[in-house]
């Protein structure tokens, strides 16, 4: 039988309630038996119950340690209780407070080892202990810095070794992340600054052990700027492979001390900050970089040994329209939902270099860089470009123009019959799709386009449904323009196909909300022939989009040469531009194909070095004309005056 004792005599006291406190350490053992029971014993005293354990008896000691052991003596873990005042107003003035500490340090409070707050405060205590006046305050310092150096000198001194080497180990990784510390990490290559609150180790069956940095950052919505949190787990298995130091910079997110950033980053993260709380509220933008979207895992994924499976973010380039709308992507995931807490003098800083947003092209929700972020250029040319009869394009300017999107659009019964709904049909490649695409330009209105095979991915009359409120509740919110295209399947009559209970079903569905939806609605099809009767009394606009007489056709070459630079093309006076146009209206092609010729025969003439000429376009009108004659197909497309056409 043996003691553990802090060899600190009583060299001073002082006093905390009513208790005088005496400047010496008391230690117990506490051994944990294999029936499970406790015993304790102290320098003085025999084993005992620890039922008999009575913690007044300790409180006129300053501190009081307790090491707990295994029944074969080996050791567990070791507490520290602090009962000294003058300690406690140490603490009060150098720490102040600590995440993992539940103490104010205005009552003793006790510490367990790894004694996290010590080792972070080592210096600031020490400095204080130096720089004190008060020979009893010096004193019971010293009695601190002892059992210390004690407990943690050897540890202390191999960290400090490796953290000169800006290196360190899993087990002491902890000691990298003090709270309160800036820490550095990087989005798509994008600098992020946090501060730390707090670390843990952890581990999960699919990834085994782990810690967890727990950090807070600046962040913003429509309403208020301010505070949140958010953590980063560093897998053992992945960045400590082996069991030696690595590179604290190889972490994903280290202290910013260790980085090699500019001292202007600050300043830098400041403005993007500024960018990104004026990018706040339901915002369409322009995109062109680096954006990344979730990837979930697989619905039917399931292995015994992994309890989990996270999803995560991979990078693509966007370039195009985005809609900009937090409180909507928090709405639709919600997992992923942030508090922001409002605070006086935020840090911006601090700001993420990331916005959500909604990407027209992939349909889905991005993570969007602030650097990357534009104002949206509309297309003041896309109407006046818009070759259509002169009726039938004043009509439908004046009815999307002065369409009204209401302010209570969440009250479903009351939209009902407000929405425009506008059906555009007629043969392949005659403009349908690019005449909504000018009215968005046009409004200055987002495009959401879509087509039966995004809604119903796996037939089901569910699923579409739940994405087509989606889908539509989206467009409400923002005010955008809905694109339906080829929407062949939803607008065929249902009888003459009663027995596909699963189209007359998606039908049913596509119809009933569509009658609620207040929003503008294109529909675009190329069989009018079979309409479903239902359709029609929700029909407010209908045009009809043929083959382009040679009228038509000679504007279309007009237009697309008009989109030549004058340096890129032999064909650059007015009378060759004539000329050449002439010649090439004989070729009985719509708006698609003389559209994908000029950019074919841009191609060719920049592949040989040359400006554009006739000789260029000429040799692609060839090739493709041997190619329909190759497959067998007779392609004679009757010009129509009475058709309308849109240059795409």
């Amino acid at each position: 039988m043996h003691s553990e004792e802090v060899p600190i005599r009583r060299n001073g006291s002082t006093s905390h309630g009513d208790h005088p406190i005496t400047c010496q350490a008391k230690t117990y053992r506490q051994i944990k038996k294999k029936d499970g029971s406790t015993l304790m014993k102290t320098e003085l005293d025999d084993l005992e119950s620890m039922n008999n354990y009575n913690m007044d008896e300790d409180s006129s000691y300053a501190l009081v340690i307790k090491r707990y052991l295994a029944d074969d003596d080996k050791p567990e873990s070791v507490s520290l209780r602090i009962n000294s005042s003058l300690l406690l107003t140490a603490f009060k003035e150098v720490v102040k407070s600590y995440p993992t500490v539940a103490a104010d340090f205005t009552t003793p409070f006790e510490l367990k080892s790894p004694f996290q707050v010590l080792l972070h405060y080592w210096e600031q205590l020490d400095t204080y202990r130096k720089e004190t006046e008060s020979p009893q305050m010096r004193q019971h310092l010293n009695l601190l810095f002892q059992f210390m150096k004690l407990e943690m000198g050897s540890e202390k001194d191999t960290c400090d070794s490796m953290l000169r080497k800006q290196m360190i180990m899993y087990k002491q990784a902890w000691v990298v992340y003090p709270p309160g510390e800036l820490l550095y990490t990087e989005v798509l290559g994008q600098p992020w600054l946090l501060r730390v609150e707090k670390v843990a180790y952890e581990r999960s069956a699919s990834d085994g052990p782990f810690m967890v940095v727990y950090a807070k950052y600046c962040d913003a919505d429509e309403n208020k700027v301010g505070e949140t949190n958010t953590s980063f787990r560093i897998l053992q298995r992945v960045y400590f492979a082996s069991d030696h130091p690595v590179k604290i910079q190889t972490l994903p997110v280290y202290p910013l001390r260790f980085s090699d950033q500019k001292e202007d980053l600050k300043e830098k993260l400041i403005l993007r900050g500024k960018k990104a709380i004026g990018n706040q509220g339901i915002v369409a933008k322009d995109y062109d970089g680096l954006a990344d979207y979730l990837k979930e895992p697989p619905d039917a994924f399931w292995h015994p040994e992994m309890a989990e499976f996270d999803a995560v973010w991979l990078p693509f380039t966007e370039t195009g329209r985005l809609v900009l709308d937090r409180k909507t992507y928090e709405e639709e995931n919600s997992n992923f939902a942030t508090t922001i807490h409002e605070v006086e003098d935020p840090e911006l800083f601090l700001m993420p270099p990331f916005l959500m947003g909604y990407s027209m092209d992939r349909k889905d929700w991005c993570r969007y860089l602030v650097d990357n972020i534009k104002d949206i250029a509309w297309k003041g040319d896309a109407w006046s470009s818009l070759i259509l009869q002169p009726e039938q394009k004043s009509v439908l300017e004046a009815l999307v123009m002065s369409h009204e999107y209401p302010s209570n659009a969440r009250n479903h019964p009351e939209q009902k019959g407000k929405g425009l709904v506008v059906l555009l049909h007629g043969s392949p490649g005659s403009g349908k799709t690019m005449s909504a695409e000018a009215a968005a330009e046009m409004a200055h209105k987002p495009l959401l386009t879509t087509s039966m095979s995004d809604l119903s991915q796996t037939g089901s009359p569910w699923m579409f449904e739940r994405n087509l409120q989606d889908l539509l509740q989206f467009a409400t919110t923002w005010k955008a323009i809905v694109l339906f295209d080829e929407a062949d399947v939803l607008l065929q009559s249902r009888e003459k196909d009663s027995m596909n209970t699963t189209r007359m079903a998606l039908v049913a569905v596509f119809l009933k909300h569509l009658e609620y939806f207040s929003g503008i609605v294109f529909l675009t099809t190329n069989r009018t022939e079979a309409i479903d009767e239902a359709m029609f009394s929700r029909l407010h606009l209908s045009i009809n989009f043929g083959p382009p007489n040679s009228e038509t056709r000679r504007r279309i070459w007009a237009l697309n040469f008009m989109k030549v630079p004058a340096n890129d093309t032999k064909i650059r006076e007015q009378a060759d531009r004539d000329e050449a146009i002439k010649e090439l209206v004989r070729y009985k092609l719509n708006g698609r194909e003389i559209s994908n010729a000029m950019n074919t025969a841009r191609t060719l003439a920049r592949f040989e070095g040359a400006q554009l000429d006739m000789p260029h376009i000429k040799r692609v009108l060839e090739v493709g004309q041997t190619f329909e004659k190759h497959v067998g197909e007779a392609v004679t497309r009757e010009p129509s005056p009475d058709r309308n056409y849109l240059c795409v």
